[in-house]
């Protein structure tokens, strides 16, 4: 059987958080992950315009802005790409709430990140995401077909009156 091979972004200023992120991934038994790793914020931005990739692992304090910031910007792109943010400092409970209202998929601290932890972190987040685009399609599809519906039976009463 084919374990599942998915590509991630580190955005991470820490070299050593990054490489000890992506060493962690490596030793996952579930999936195969390749991984990519930048320093700033603005360089993960620009890294959606030459790569697709299945999921970024985002620090939340970069030099250049901050997670919440860099999920704005990632969502006025129109850049899909689902995010779990980590982080190396203890937060009060407004930090996580706040990833997740803008977008985070899951918010942890990089010292609880085990291989296993972040293999099924990553899985659900990308399966939340892929199911997430399948539900909007779906509304798309169904507000069309009411709509043809609609046209429909405006079309059939001028025939009913005559």
């Amino acid at each position: 059987m084919t374990m599942p091979s998915y590509h991630v972004l580190v955005v991470d200023d820490s070299k050593r958080d990054a490489l000890l992120l992506e060493r962690t991934l490596r030793q996952a038994e579930d999936a195969v992950f390749s991984v990519t790793c930048v320093e700033t914020a603005q360089a993960g931005l620009d890294a959606f315009d030459a790569h697709t990739y299945d999921l970024v692992l985002l620090d939340y304090y970069l030099p250049d802005m901050d997670g919440l910031t860099f999920l704005q910007q990632k969502r006025e792109r129109g850049v899909a790409t689902p995010v779990i943010m980590l982080t190396a400092f203890g937060q009060g409970p407004g930090l996580p709430v706040a990833a997740l209202q803008a977008g985070a998929m899951d918010y942890f601290s990089k010292y609880d990140a085990t291989s296993s932890l972040l293999s099924k972190a990553i899985k659900q987040a990308i399966e939340r995401a892929r199911l997430e685009a399948q539900a909007e399609q779906d509304a798309a599809r169904l507000r069309a077909l009411e709509a043809t519906v609609e046209r429909l039976q405006e079309q059939r009463h001028p025939q009913e009156e005559a």
